[in-house]
């Protein structure tokens, strides 16, 4: 037994000496903060090997997910460009020996990104400038987020002049033109949209696209109020971007606030549509960090809590990372997190934060204190750009400038957490009611390439608003703005693969495809009827799925199966729907074919993908049972008197088929069903 317990208190000095160890790599490079133990040994033990560290990356880094090397004859790799998940390349103003410490060579690959980005925006805004009239040039040649960025502050110096033109002259007109020429431009991208492009191009024009027309739409605003003023409150409520030449540095502002540019690479994520929601929800964000505060936004699902946080830190360049909050994360995970937010500038926004237990948040409440308290010492505006050092947990750490906590919270959901006093005092609360939606609906058609975008957006969301209306109510129903954006996002796809066909065709087929599959025998006549009233004159077009109908009937004929017209429209719109969803989810009684639909729709997948070449892929099926499983047991759990993570039935399997579609060029898809009893 005395050997058992000495055996016992060796291992925990070995745990301690090992969590030290791992700190102090930690503290050398602070993105080390956001990745497991185990990830972390991993890439420690693979240092001598950057091509082992390139899986790590995108756990580090908000869109580095690899980078081009070039091997020295001394055996060194040369690190030449960073991608970014969508394939888009930026090469590095010089190139990074990735040689030494993992850690060390990581820390010169961040500081690199840095300074080849702002490099590069000091060049893309004076390319933007002689561009003037040859935008889908300029698109195509610069980084998707410089285009943004650079865009961005080419028009606020253009509102800028024209505001004080207005104010000289007391004329409206160069407002007015300025108006215009911003609908000429919109006009350049609505041909550009449609052209042939590649898929990184299509990114970068949408997301232009998005934010553009909220630049046509706050000078619209600017020129009906009759603004005069660069200094009226109207003007300077927008997020507005300036390049200094004294500093050498692009800078945000809004309201009293001012923010240096991040300079995070961003690759091309998408930006979100901005409503006057959202612009106020900005104003309130940017003002809680400029006074060393957090932001709060609180609101329903589906409302844009947590996209609007994230978008207003792609606008300010800095690298945003989402916690998913839940009753198991403790004080120890979560100071490890806010030690990395403080040391690497980085925004944390932890979503559900209200869901975390009483006696964590009272511990996360000292933590988050010491961090918006260390922020507070001096002024934010004369020391945006250094470092400086504090107590955090008993030890010293660094701060940097740019960091920022914010929560998100539903408060309707049950069992969810009462936040303590001291802690709501720290975060600015903002309400996110209702969105837009019809705007939201017209500005995703116009990036989409439609045309009529708000006669089209109208009748969407006059859609979505008759079905919660009139259809019955069902657990799985969804009509709410993350469905309306699904369906406009598919109905673009739906574009680009039928150009010949119209919008109102396109539309209505995307609107087919994406609901009439989970409607109730009840409600599907009622809706066939709305459909109708708002497309009288459009007939939905017939398809062609022979070569799926042939293949199921052999399938059927196979396993003695009668094919009857029922079972070939769900092995259809399960189709459909999988090539447009991620996930699916079958709902139905008891023997009313849920397990036969998907078992046919995988054989006729795995005989069509026979054929030379065919468009299907094999499929492998991983057959589950959750009712036999607890939750630990089926998607992993953390244990917490050990620190270490075990993986469940579910995320091992994910885990083995991520790791097999890494390793093949060529690879069968592989779905796993969950076969509920």
């Amino acid at each position: 037994m005395d050997q058992i317990n000495k055996l016992v208190q060796s291992l925990e000095e070995i745990q301690q000496s090992l969590d030290m160890y791992l700190e102090t790599k930690r503290q050398i490079f602070p993105r080390f903060y956001f990745i497991s133990n185990d990830d972390l040994l991993e890439v420690l033990g693979q240092g001598r090997n950057p091509e082992a560290v390139m899986p790590h990356l995108k756990k580090c880094f908000d869109n580095i997910t690899l980078l081009r090397l070039e091997k020295t004859n001394f055996l060194v790799y040369n690190a030449l460009s960073m991608f970014s998940l969508d394939g888009e390349e930026v090469p590095f103003k010089n190139k990074v020996r990735l040689d030494g410490p993992v850690e060390s060579w990581l820390g010169d690959i961040e500081e690199q990104m840095y300074k080849t980005l702002k490099d590069m925006l000091r060049d893309c805004r004076i390319a933007l400038k002689k561009a003037a009239n040859k935008r889908d040039k300029f698109i195509k040649e610069w980084p998707g987020q410089l285009c943004i960025t650079s865009s961005q502050i080419q028009w606020t110096a253009d509102v800028t002049r024209a505001l004080q033109l207005v104010s000289s002259r007391q004329d409206k007109r160069p407002l007015k033109s300025l108006k215009h020429k911003q609908k000429n431009l919109l006009e350049k991208f609505s041909e550009i949209i449609r052209s042939n492009l590649t898929k990184i191009q299509r990114l970068k024009i949408n997301a232009l696209a998005v934010i553009e027309v909220h630049q046509r739409d706050i000078i619209d605003k600017l020129y009906k109020i009759g603004c005069n003023d660069i200094n009226a409150f109207d003007w300077l409520s927008q997020l507005r971007f300036y390049w200094e030449k004294e500093a050498d540095d692009c800078f945000v502002r809004q309201t009293n606030t001012s923010f240096r540019y991040g300079y995070e690479y961003l690759g091309n994520s998408g930006r979100l549509v901005i409503t006057p929601l959202t612009d106020r929800c900005y104003i309130t964000l940017t003002t809680a960090l400029h006074l060393h505060r957090g932001g709060s936004p609180k609101g329903p699902a589906g409302t844009g809590k947590t996209e609007t946080t994230k978008d207003l830190g792609k606008s300010l360049g800095d690298y945003v990372i989402v916690v998913n909050c839940s009753e198991g994360l403790d004080y120890k995970s979560m100071g490890r997190m806010f030690a990395g937010l403080a040391q690497t500038g980085a925004w944390g926004c932890f979503d559900e934060f209200n869901r975390i237990n009483i006696e964590v948040l009272s511990v996360v409440a000292q933590q988050i204190l010491s961090i918006l308290s260390a922020l507070a010492v001096a002024d934010q505006t004369d020391n945006q750009n250094t470092k400086t050092r504090f107590m955090f947990e008993g030890r010293m750490i660094q701060l940097v400038w740019s960091c920022g906590i914010f929560i998100t919270m539903n408060p309707g959901y049950a069992g969810r957490t009462e936040l303590p006093d001291n802690l709501k005092s720290m975060f600015r609360p903002i309400a996110m009611v209702v969105p837009d939606s019809s705007m939201i609906a017209e500005i995703t058609l116009f990036a989409e390439g439609f045309s009529s975008t708000k006669t089209l957006a109208k009748k969407v969301f006059t859609l979505y608003n008759l079905t919660v209306q009139q259809l019955s109510k069902q657990d799985h129903y969804d009509f709410g703005l993350r469905a309306l954006v699904s369906v406009l996002r598919y109905a673009g796809k739906k574009k680009r693969a039928n150009p010949n066909m119209s919008d109102e065709e396109l539309l209505l087929l995307s609107l087919n495809d994406m609901n009439l599959a989970k409607l109730t025998s009840v409600d599907l006549p009622l809706f066939e009827g709305i459909i109708t009233d708002l497309f009288p004159s459009i007939e939905p077009p017939t398809i062609d799925y022979s070569k799926i109908k042939n293949a199921l009937q052999e399938e059927c004929n196979k396993i003695n199966l009668r094919m009857t017209p029922f079972t070939l429209t769900k092995v259809i719109q399960l189709y459909e729907t999988k090539s447009s969803r991620h996930s699916v989810m079958i709902v139905g009684k008891a023997l009313s074919g849920k397990s036969t639909t998907w078992r046919l729709l995988k054989a006729v997948h795995n005989s069509l993908a026979k054929v030379p070449n065919s468009d299907f892929e094999m499929v492998t099926e991983y057959s589950l049972n959750p009712k036999s499983l607890s939750l630990g047991e089926l998607y992993g759990e953390f244990n917490l008197s050990t620190n270490e993570w075990t993986d469940g039935v579910l995320s091992s399997i994910m885990r083995q088929t991520c790791s097999e579609l890494q390793h093949h060029s060529v690879t069968p898809i592989t779905n796993c069903f969950h076969n509920f009893p």
